[in-house]
Order: C-alpha cells, then sequence, then structure tokens
C-alpha cells in the first residue's frame, strides 16, 4: 500500500509540474516572444526562416527543439533583439534563459530515452575493422579496409552509442568498397600461390636523395682510379719499349673501361643516415626500387639483406649527427605500398615487421620472416638515425674544410656532398636485398578451410557452406529466408556469366553489407523479454574485444549457459586474459583519457628533437597502456591510477624523465620496465607524459585546459557553460 501511495503522489507532482510549466510557458514565454521576436519571426515575417509564434510546450519534435536552442543562443550572445529594437529588462531576460534552459534539457533527456529498449547500433569503424579481421583470419596491420569510412561520432568520447552512430548514403558506398577489398584478400584464389625471388645487388634509389648519393659514389668509385689512369699517362716515357708502351696502354685502357662499366651499377648500396620523423627525408628509407610493384600475394615472406654500420662514434669533439653513441644502431623493416605514396616517404600504416641491432664496422647478414600484403614491398628504416642528416653534413663539410686549409663551397648542396663524401657520420650501409615467398606452411589456408567447409570448394555445397559463413557472420543462427537472400545473389550472379567461384566471393561480399552483420541484433526472448543468448556472447565479446564472439563463447550461448552468473565471470576473466583485450585497453583509455589525441599537436622539430629521435609519442602511450594493464590484471584498486609511486618506462622515457636507469635493467631499446619513482612525480597517471602532452597545445602548457580536462575526465564533474551576457 505504502508503495502504490508513493508512485500515486509521485505520478501526480509530475501532472503538476507538467500543468506549472505549461502555465508559465503560457504566462511568461509566449508574452516575451510577442513583444520581442514575432515582429520579425512571426505569422508576417520569417527572418531566417524562423518563426516562433507556432511553438508550444511541452517539446514535440527535433525541429522545435533547435528554434528554442537558437532562442537561447541568440539571447545567451545578446544578439537578439537587434540593437534598435527596445532591450526587455535583464531580470526578465535571466527568467527566460533560466526557462529555456531547463526546457531544452528536458526534451533532450526524453529524446534521448529509450524507455528501457535497447538502441539498434551498428558497428563502429575499430569494431567493424576487428570482426572483419577475426572473421576471415586477415592480418589488418598494415591493412585497413575502413580507410574511407567517416569518422564515429562520439559522446563524452565514446565511440559506441547507439543513437549516435548514424549510417548514410557515404557510408553504405564504404561498406560495399570494405566488403569487396575484405572479400578478395581473404580468397584471392583456390590455386597454391607459386614462391617467387627478389634480388637487388646495385642502381638502387632513395627518392630525393638519389642524386646526392650518385653524385658521392660516383666520386668515390672513380675520382682516385681515374688518378691513377692519369698518372700511368703520365709516366709513360719515349724510354719504353714499344711493346711495353702498347702493354701499359693496354692495361690502363681495361681499367678505364672497367671504371665505366662501374658506373653503370651506381649507387650500389643505400646509406641511411636519419629516422623516418626527420623532416627533410634524406635517406631515411631503403627498399628494392626494382621492386616496387609490390609482392603478387598476401603472405609470410623471408627478407634479407647485408648491412653495415659505420661510426656509431663519430671521430669530433662536436656530435654533428645528434645521435646517441651510446646505443647500438637499430633498423626496423616497415611495409610500403607505391599506390599508397613514394616509398622513400612515410605512409599512414607502416607496423614494424621486424627489428635489428646492428654489428658495428662489419659488414653482415640480417634476415626475418615478415608479411606482407599484396602490393607491398619492405623497406628498411633507422630507428636511432640522424634527426638532421642535411644540416649535420653541411656543418661537418664546412669544418673539415676549415681545418684541413681548404677555400669554403659556395653552395650548402655542394658541402652536403663534400660532408656524404668525406664526414665519416653516423649511417647504415646496406648493400644487398633478397626477398622470396610467399612461404607457404598450410593449403589450403584457415580462412579457405573455415569458409568451404573442407578443403576444396564444392559448387554443389553452396547452400550449406553459405549457413555456415551467416552463423559466424551474422552471430547467431540465421533464418531460412536469410540464407535463401544470400543464396539468391549467388544464383543471380550465376545467372549473369559470372564462374561460381567469383559469384560464391559476391555472396559473402552481400553478407558483409547486410544489416544482420552490420548491426548488432539484440532480439529479447519471447517469454522473459531477456536478450537472448547470442546477444549476451556479443554484448561481451565486443565490450572486451570489439569483435564477434569466438567459438567458446558461441558454443555456450547455442547451449543458453551465458545466463549463469558463474560462467558469465568465467568467460569475462578468459576474454580478459586473451591478448584481444588489448583492443578494450586501448579503446577504453582513447574514450576515457583522450589518449587518441595524443601526438595530433607535436612540438617544434627544432626546439623538442627528443620527442622525434627517441619516438616518445609511442613510448608515452605505450607506458600508459602497460600501466593500465597493470591495474587492471592485478585487480588493484582504481585509487592506484592516482596514488601509484611506480610507472612504466623504456630508456628514452626513463632520459625524458631524468631518471637514472642502468642500461643493463632493459633487455633492449623498446623494452618497458616497472620503475619505482619514490617521491619523484613521475608515479601515477598524472605524471605520465601522454597526459601531459595530450593537456598541451604543442607549443606550452595551459592550466585552464588542464583544469577542465581534470575536471570532466578524473572528477566526472565537468565545468558549467560560460554565463550569459544578461
Amino acid at each position: 500500500m505504502g508503495r502504490k501511495l508513493s508512485l500515486y503522489i509521485f505520478g501526480v507532482f509530475c501532472v503538476l509540474t507538467s500543468i506549472h510549466a505549461n502555465v508559465h510557458f503560457d504566462s511568461t514565454i509566449t508574452p516575451f516572444l510577442q513583444n520581442h521576436c514575432f515582429k520579425c519571426h512571426g505569422p508576417e515575417k520569417q527572418k531566417a526562416d524562423r518563426r516562433y509564434d507556432q511553438l508550444t510546450h511541452p517539446i514535440q519534435n527535433d525541429e522545435d527543439l533547435l528554434l528554442f536552442q537558437d532562442i537561447l543562443d541568440q539571447l545567451n550572445l545578446g544578439e537578439m533583439p537587434p540593437e534598435e529594437e527596445p532591450r526587455p529588462d535583464p531580470s526578465e531576460v535571466k527568467k527566460v534563459v533560466a526557462w529555456l534552459t531547463s526546457a531544452i534539457a528536458e526534451a533532450q533527456a526524453k529524446r534521448e530515452n529509450t524507455g528501457g529498449e535497447t538502441v539498434l547500433r551498428r558497428l563502429n569503424r575499430r569494431e567493424y575493422l576487428h570482426t572483419v579481421s577475426d572473421l576471415f583470419h586477415l592480418n589488418t596491420d598494415s591493412f585497413d579496409p575502413t580507410e574511407g569510412f567517416p569518422s564515429d561520432k562520439e559522446i563524452h568520447h565514446l565511440d559506441n552509442q547507439g543513437h549516435a552512430l548514424i549510417t548514410s548514403g557515404f557510408l553504405l558506398d564504404q561498406y560495399l568498397r570494405a566488403s569487396d577489398l575484405v572479400v578478395e584478400k581473404a580468397l584471392p584464389s583456390l590455386n597454391k600461390p607459386v614462391s617467387r625471388e627478389w634480388i637487388q645487388n646495385g642502381n638502387f634509389e632513395q627518392g630525393e636523395f638519389t642524386g646526392f648519393m650518385t653524385s658521392v659514389q660516383k666520386r668515390e668509385l672513380i675520382d682516385e682510379p681515374l688518378k691513377s689512369v692519369s698518372w700511368g699517362l703520365k709516366g709513360m716515357t719515349d724510354s719504353m719499349s714499344p711493346e711495353k708502351l702498347a702493354m701499359r696502354r693496354k692495361s690502363l685502357t681495361e681499367n678505364f673501361e672497367s671504371i665505366l662499366r662501374d658506373v653503370e651499377n651506381i649507387p650500389n648500396h643505400i646509406r641511411l643516415y636519419e629516422h623516418p620523423r626527420s623532416q627533410r627525408h634524406m635517406g631515411s628509407y631503403a627498399y628494392m626500387s626494382d621492386f616496387s610493384e609490390g609482392v603478387p600475394f598476401d603472405g609470410y615472406y623471408f627478407f634479407a639483406f647485408d648491412a653495415t654500420a659505420l661510426y656509431r662514434v663519430p671521430p669530433y669533439e662536436k656530435n654533428f649527427a645528434r645521435t646517441r653513441t651510446d646505443e647500438p644502431f637499430r633498423l626496423a623493416v616497415v611495409p610500403g605500398n607505391i599506390k599508397v605514396g613514394p616509398l622513400h616517404l612515410p605512409q599512414p600504416l607502416e607496423p614494424k615487421l621486424a627489428r635489428f641491432e646492428m654489428v658495428d664496422g662489419k659488414r653482415k647478414k640480417y634476415h626475418a620472416r615478415i608479411w606482407l600484403n599484396r602490393g607491398s614491398t619492405p623497406r628498411l628504416i633507422f630507428l636511432n638515425g640522424s634527426h638532421l642528416t642535411r644540416v649535420a653534413h653541411i656543418e661537418a663539410a664546412q669544418f673539415l674544410r676549415l681545418r684541413d686549409g681548404l677555400p669554403p663551397l659556395s653552395t650548402g648542396n655542394e658541402n652536403l656532398v663534400y660532408g656524404l663524401q668525406h664526414a665519416k657520420l653516423p649511417q647504415v650501409r646496406i648493400h644487398h636485398l633478397f626477398l622470396s615467398g610467399p612461404i607457404i606452411d598450410h593449403w589450403p589456408t584457415r580462412t579457405h578451410k573455415e569458409i568451404l567447409g573442407g578443403t576444396t570448394y564444392e559448387p554443389g555445397m553452396i547452400r550449406t557452406q553459405l549457413s555456415d559463413f551467416l552463423k559466424k557472420a551474422y552471430r547467431r543462427p540465421p533464418t531460412e529466408t536469410q540464407i535463401d537472400a544470400i543464396y539468391g545473389v549467388y544464383q543471380a550472379r550465376k545467372s549473369k556469366g559470372i564462374d561460381s567461384w567469383q559469384a560464391f566471393k559476391d555472396s559473402l561480399k552481400a553478407a558483409l553489407c547486410s544489416p544482420h552483420f552490420i548491426y548488432l541484433q539484440e532480439e529479447p526472448e519471447p517469454e522473459t523479454k531477456k536478450i537472448d543468448p547470442y546477444a549476451i556472447a556479443s554484448r561481451l565479446s565486443y565490450f572486451l574485444w570489439s569483435s564477434m564472439p569466438d567459438r567458446e563463447l558461441f558454443t555456450l550461448a547455442r547451449k543458453g549457459e551465458l545466463s549463469n552468473p558463474a560462467v558469465l565471470k568465467e568467460q569475462t576473466e578468459r576474454l580478459l586474459g586473451d591478448s584481444k583485450s588489448n583492443r578494450f585497453v586501448d579503446g577504453f583509455l582513447d574514450a576515457w583519457l583522450t589518449l587518441d589525441n595524443l601526438g595530433t599537436t607535436p612540438p617544434d622539430q627544432n626546439r623538442f628533437r627528443e620527442y622525434y629521435t627517441d619516438d616518445l609519442a609511442t613510448a608515452m602511450h605505450e607506458e600508459t597502456h602497460i600501466f593500465f594493464r597493470h591495474i587492471l590484471d592485478k585487480n588493484l584498486p582504481t585509487s592506484e591510477f592516482l596514488t601509484a609511486e611506480y610507472s612504466f618506462m623504456n630508456p628514452a622515457l626513463a632520459r625524458h624523465y631524468q631518471i637514472d636507469l642502468p642500461s643493463s635493467r632493459f633487455k633492449s631499446p623498446d623494452s618497458f620496465i616497472k620503475v619505482n619513482t619514490n617521491g619523484h612525480p613521475r608515479g601515477g597517471l598524472l605524471g605520465q607524459a601522454s597526459i601531459h602532452t595530450v593537456t598541451a597545445n604543442g607549443v606550452d602548457t595551459s592550466p585552464i585546459i588542464r583544469g577542465v580536462w581534470l575536471l570532466e575526465n578524473i572528477l566526472g564533474t565537468p565545468p558549467s557553460p560560460p554565463p550569459a551576457r544578461y
């Protein structure tokens, strides 16, 4: 009885409040609008297509909501009524602004309220990418079919809010394009690819750097030998016998012709001087210029090269190259695609496929097994190279010529070439590049076997194969109608003369464009009105993996066991223990701490070189990721985020934080270790460079920006909007 009474009182209160609001609107808001707004926005005139005399309360639709918001904005800005019109009393404006603010907030809350129903939402961009990756077992490190997708709208930095994830005609076009890219990459052919080899020993290119290196290597290969030829000719005298003169002339001629043949192979090696984050990119990438079209098939390849690491410790007191002389040279191989951009310049997707630590002074062979997508070619980068190659070699050239008593050169390019030839600054020389593959460990591939249901393609089993595929793609057992729809695509393509294999792939593409794939389907059970087990499986996997459920979750959903709290807890711990949960960590940190903004406003290249030479942006992000992962895995209290007296650092971050750590503690320059800060301000989240960087603008810091960030993201108390002018 007491509960019924309280509900009744609450209902009466709501009715009375609504009546009061309506009366207030009729007695206060309408007269105000009539006196100050209807002249320009009423029945006779509608400036800027605005008409306010037909507004009612409660706010009924989005169009009226926009009009109310427009009135509020104009009042807050002080731009309405116009200056030539009578000005309303400020106290009256204050009441109207307060009422409008409350009414708009109420309408917005009502608009966003789903009435307890789950909002149908589509996969966001990162969920789509991870889903097609897991569905087809694709390597997406350097392949992104969502590249053309529009950005997902975020609410409170979250990109998975159903009512914000709208679908547009442009996005539908991108789904068609992405589905074609995905299926053709996953199932390019029924025939096993043939392995090939590619070798390059000379005639190397280095983009804009090629001309300089050709000039330098010509001088190195030809200048001295030509001098010997010249001296040999001068050494011929009349005292020599005709036979001896003929032999000398023949020897010199053969030597000269050999030198000319060498010219055809210039440049005969690649020189890496800079790291790839430098400005000019003079000697940043080493690649097979004779193989710019890239590999013909996706797969693993054997990549090998000969290299010599020279002058890690230059023979000068001044460090012209500004490199770290106490670290061994490090190279990495990244993919490049000529269709994306020039191979001597950075590209959007450059995962490090392998890393190499160089041996000083010796020509040595290095090799690795790497994954390459079709059209990609391997490129070597100098991870800890110089920041400014041009400046370093020009300064060194000027120093050498002054030291040796030589006259100064007239141009920067002349100094650059002289420095490249004589300066002996830190560099890595690549002499030989070799690539072979693809390496086929198993055929058919895992993707072929799972989608075809066996090792061979059977046209008579198409409907069964499509049914099995849809179970995973739709994340629940498909209905007969859904299977018929996709099978109908196969039949329609066949009827137009398309071969069976291509028609089958086209039907898979159609499935990827279906709402049953693009949207998360959450169908309530008829009796309990609760979401079904398959929806629970998807909720869990998309929360912790940003992707589709795996086989174990599907099995538990089929058995109806995911409603059991003990099973659900066990699966949650299993998913968190999988490496795929790093997707959750990255997504959560991007939303909570706005880490996705890290690097969007980088500092000045000249004032903050360490940011680029040490790749601090990557290290900053990794520190926060490892720190969060540690607290999550150890199930530590949330207060640890702020009170922790430790963090995780690599050598570059330790230097940046001015924390002296012996190099012996690190397995490699890329490894992170737990560091007890012992009162040093770098402990916990608020001391980490990633947080400091995303709350700055790349030039200087701002207490206001950091204060707002702290209120919104740590304390959960966003600051109030700026006050109105009245």
